[in-house]
């Protein structure tokens, strides 16, 4: 598809804590756990703290609750069934849903290009994301993961276009060290969500920074 321009245009899209409240969805789970486990009020606030915004290993996290709670499971037992429960934690955000339809009327294809395991697709059909998606990219399933280059050649291919997109095409997602770097490495265009936070990177900037997936798909939109 050619959008109005007659230029082929590609979104890529970061998944957690861009597209996807992750952290609303981790807090959810957390409150859950907190519940079937009988941990008493302040264990949500301790394992989100542990959970370090999601950058934290999963299995430290387990091995840490184990000990602070004295629990009769496994690591390796918390682990499985956090895999299993913690995708559907996410639920769809109209908004974002009604941005990316924006964009795809303008003729933009649109990908998302996330680091995580396979179970990352849950969190997509979870979210009602699936049919406003182009090309799914997830770094478990690739063997490489953002800032790697392969990742985001990988989106532009599976969307269906040539490399040559790369060169206007933009990343869109909140965290510097993969989704900023990586378009800057690459010589894409990148829009930063700042989710209340100030840069502190000073070896490269965003070419925009917004506060939400609509505001980010409005400024694409007037910057083609």
């Amino acid at each position: 598809m050619v959008n109005r321009l007659g230029v082929d245009r590609l979104a890529i899209f970061d998944l957690d804590n861009t597209l996807v409240d992750r952290s609303a969805a981790f807090a959810r789970w957390a409150d859950g756990f907190a519940r079937r486990h009988r941990l008493g009020s302040d264990a949500p606030v301790w394992l989100i703290e542990a959970d370090g915004d999601g950058f934290s290993p999963r299995r430290e996290v387990f091995e840490a609750a184990c000990l602070r709670f004295a629990l009769t499971e496994s690591a390796d037992e918390l682990l499985a069934a956090y895999r299993e429960d913690y995708p559907s934690q996410f639920v769809p955000d109209p908004n974002v849903q009604a941005a990316l339809g924006l964009l795809h009327d303008a003729g933009w294809r649109i990908a998302v290009a996330t680091n995580g395991p396979s179970t990352q697709r849950r969190k997509i059909d979870r979210a009602g994301l699936g049919p406003s998606l182009d090309a799914i990219c997830v770094s478990g399933e690739l063997g490489f993961a953002k800032p790697d280059r392969r990742i985001f050649e990988a989106a532009c291919e599976l969307a269906g276009l040539g490399p040559a997109a790369l060169e206007s095409a933009w990343m869109v997602g909140d965290t510097a060290a993969a989704d900023i770097r990586g378009a800057h490495e690459i010589g894409m265009r990148s829009a930063w969500l700042h989710r209340g936070r100030q840069w502190e990177e000073p070896a490269f900037l965003p070419d925009a920074v917004v506060g939400s997936v609509e505001e980010a798909v409005d400024h694409l939109l007037a910057n083609g």
